[in-house]
């Protein structure tokens, strides 16, 4: 945390030289009619700044290295631009939309090493941003992001879910968060993400192997959550979004504000989510509920050398653990002391033991220097998640993790003659854990993390080229641990985790290739080396896995993973189709997962708990994702989309487990057109089926799921009352409220179903509080 401050300190003092202040300005037009557009975001990713139009279509971007960056200027309705804008001194640009019935994907991609056009990314990526997140209905960021073509969820009830990006989950998946990867026991089944749903602003979902950016753990992708653009210099604004769930009673409200100050910029936001149980068609699911608060601060620098922000959050959440015990003759469900739970406690928001308290602190801080043509990331993180689970009282936890993890990234970005760009990166993370409770799952244990790669990428008219290396070393050491005859730690008795040291290392890197036959037509192969050391759940576990119903048992001599993944895509639009086609074939070297052989199991304090061991065998990934929007009209949207993962343990030809079902969407869109002086605008009315087929390809100790079919509709518009604007939507999720188990469902096996009918109903209000006097 020290460096930290440090670091923020030195770029304080940057700031206070004198230099000259280049400023970007222009206007917005609609190419069609010449009108100013009132809104539209000119954005400079590398900068992290950017401004919206004005009333009379005008912008304006002060503080500006010399440079050559990518500008993005984004309009709903309209096709984004991009353009390389070579900035030496003042000038003004404007800026001609044309209107498009095409929605497509966020074009400008941040999470590889380049900022570029996503059509110029040889990696498969998708991104959405916070008004598609709005019109998905979802308890947590991850459910959000399950409605995209090959991304599934892991949940244990409403308040956790876990990304799988085409079959890979766990410490396969890196999610970031504002350019700092997020570090919380993501090993465990029932631990979710600790981030403020509201505070992104988009995110982009990598699917493939990014191990040549991230090292270890990114064999299956990102999660890149990336904040919002700071305010207009003198500027103070804010938010305040709200949503309340029928299904669970879940209530959510967050205010946030944000000002500039002559490129001095801050943000703050606070958040309160609550929700009661949960319930699936045909009952309740006792403590099943959960509270989070989320308070996140940023205060930083926008200048002419760069920027550099440092970001502050805490995440505390309360999480009932579900059990799924229940009485024998009446099938109720029963509490701790084996009583029948009472209607009033099975709906209501209290939590009963067991139970969860997370906390997550991080502070960290994103910087970019610009040094003449070049430029120079820096990033570093601490932060501290502390994992309570609460079985035999509420004061005092079982279980009690203590994360620390100090995480570093710099990349050098060196621009090269003859459209050659250049960048090499290092990265590094060290990682404590402690037992702080009276039982144990892993042991004690540090880590040491270090990376480097180099990256080289061509470009051309039609065609993008680029490759990339890289080399990790990871070293993990875990602590002897012996219990005396009272259950209490000592130096000698009973042996609970032996010491032991491990050390994994691999080479990694990928080659790819993007090609843009006509302006309609793009093409993008990539092939990419994986790689992905043993968690300590993996290498270590030995104890009972709370909210699992499982014992768990690893094996430290583990090996590494090491994939080979080749995927490819075509995108293909005209003014009123777009289809998009993505394939991959990953073969996985030594993939790591657990298994109940045998119907192995071991009696704990009278209790019956299945043995599951880590085990690994040579394994293949292969699918493909596929969507086709059609737009007949221009204000009617046919979306349609396809996904299809097959896993195999290709020692054993048995599947692998835990793989979603295919799955396809099919939704029709009215966009409502409206006079610029109406009351109402935006409106837009969708209605979507969601289509899960049977699996029944799994492992020996899951069971097959059977087909099921979900029908959700979406309201949104905005009011204007006065001189205030409203964004109101409506999500109705599962209308018909069909019985269901979804095979990621990790309740399934103690019979409890997923969430019923769920209408959520939210509200955005944008707050323009004062203009500063610069």
């Amino acid at each position: 945390m020290k460096n930290i401050l440090v670091h923020n300190m030195l770029f304080l003092l940057l700031s206070t030289s004198a230099f000259s202040q280049i400023t970007f300005k222009g206007k917005v037009f609609d190419k069609a009619n010449g009108d100013t557009i009132i809104g539209a975001t000119v954005y400079i990713p590398d900068l992290k700044t950017g401004s919206v139009s004005d009333k009379n279509g005008e912008f304006k971007i002060s503080n500006l290295p010399k440079g050559n960056f990518l500008v993005q200027i984004k309009f709903l309705g309209y096709s984004t631009i991009t353009e390389q804008l070579e900035i030496t001194t003042d000038f003004s640009k404007d800026f001609f939309m044309e209107f498009s019935t095409i929605e497509a994907q966020e074009i400008v991609i941040t999470g590889s090493a380049i900022s570029s056009d996503n059509s110029r990314t040889s990696v498969s990526i998708v991104s959405i941003d916070k008004n598609e997140l709005a019109k998905i209905g979802g308890t947590n960021i991850i459910g959000k992001l399950a409605s995209i073509p090959g991304i599934s969820e892991i949940t244990s009830g409403s308040g956790v879910s876990k990304p799988v990006i085409r079959g890979l989950s766990y410490n396969h998946v890196i999610t970031l968060n504002e350019g700092v990867r997020q570090e919380g026991n993501q090993w465990g089944d029932e631990h979710g993400i600790e981030i403020d749903q509201f505070s992104a602003d988009r995110i982009e979902i990598l699917k493939g192997p990014a191990s040549l950016f991230y090292g270890s753990d990114a064999m299956g992708g990102v999660i890149n959550i990336l904040e919002p653009i700071p305010a207009n210099i003198g500027k103070i604004h804010g938010e305040f979004n709200s949503n309340f769930s029928t299904n669970n009673g879940l209530s959510a409200n967050s205010l946030m504000f944000e000002g500039n100050h002559k490129g001095l910029i801050w943000r703050m936001r606070g958040t309160y989510k609550n929700s009661a149980s949960y319930r699936t068609p045909s009952e309740y699911i006792y403590n099943s509920g959960f509270n989070e608060t989320n308070y996140n601060a940023m205060f930083g620098l926008n200048k002419k050398w760069g920027y550099s922000h440092l970001h502050i959050s805490k995440y505390n959440a309360f999480l009932g653990a579900i059990e799924g015990e229940r009485d024998s003759a009446s099938n109720k469900f029963v509490n701790a002391e084996g009583d029948i739970v009472s209607d009033k406690v099975l709906k209501g928001r209290k939590l009963d033991l067991p139970f969860q308290n997370v906390q997550h602190t991080k502070i960290s801080s994103v910087s970019n220097i610009i040094l003449n043509k070049n430029q120079l990331k820096l990033s570093v993180g601490y932060q501290t998640n502390d994992r309570k689970e609460f079985s035999e009282n509420e004061k005092s936890p079982g279980l009690f993790f203590h994360l620390q993890s100090i995480t570093s990234d710099v990349k050098y970005q060196v621009p090269l003659k003859n459209n050659y760009e250049s960048v090499f990166g290092l990265s590094g993370m060290t990682q404590t854990n402690e037992n702080l409770g009276v039982e144990f799952l892993v042991p004690n244990y540090n880590l040491q993390d270090i990376g480097g790669f180099a990256y080289l990428k061509k470009s051309n008219k039609q065609t993008t080229f680029n490759a990339g290396i890289r080399y990790d070393v990871r070293l993990i050491n875990g602590e002897l641990l012996c219990l005396d005859s009272l259950g209490l730690k000592a130096n000698e008795g009973d042996t609970v985790f032996n010491a032991f040291d491990a050390s994994f290392s691999a080479i990694t890197g990928g080659v790819g290739l993007t090609y843009q036959l006509s302006k309609a037509i793009n093409f993008k192969f990539n092939v990419g080396r994986g790689y992905r050391a043993p968690n300590i759940a993996e290498l270590a576990s030995n104890g009972i896995h709370e909210g699992t119903f499982r014992y768990e048992l690893g094996d430290n001599k583990l090996k590494p993973e090491t994939s080979l993944q080749i995927d490819g895509e075509i995108e293909a639009g005209t003014s009123f189709i777009n289809t998009t086609f993505s394939a991959f074939y990953n073969t996985i070297e030594n993939y790591i997962y657990s298994r109940n052989l045998n119907n192995e199991a071991r009696i704990v304090d009278d209790n019956f708990y299945p043995v599951y061991r880590f085990v690994q065998g040579n394994s293949l990934l292969k699918g493909f994702e596929f969507s086709l929007d059609i737009h007949p009209l221009s204000v009617i949207h046919f979306e349609n989309s396809f996904a299809y993962v097959h896993g195999e343990n290709l020692s054993t030809k048995a599947p692998l487990p835990f793989i979603p079902a295919v799955n396809s969407k099919h939704s029709i869109r009215w966009n409502i057109k409206s006079k610029k002086s109406a009351m109402l605008s935006n409106a837009f009315v969708m209605l979507e089926i969601s289509h899960h087929w049977k699996q029944n390809r799994f492992d020996v100790f899951e069971t097959e799921t059977n087909a099921y079919s979900l029908v959700n509709m979406s309201i949104g518009f905005d009011v204007k009352i006065k001189k205030q604007l409203l964004t109101i939507f409506i999500n109705g999720n599962n209308l018909t409220n069909v019985k269901y188990f979804d095979h990621l469902n990790r309740l399934k096996y103690s019979g409890i179903y997923n969430i019923g009918r769920n209408i959520t109903f939210g509200v955005l209000v944008p707050l323009d509080v004062k203009k500063i006097t610069e």
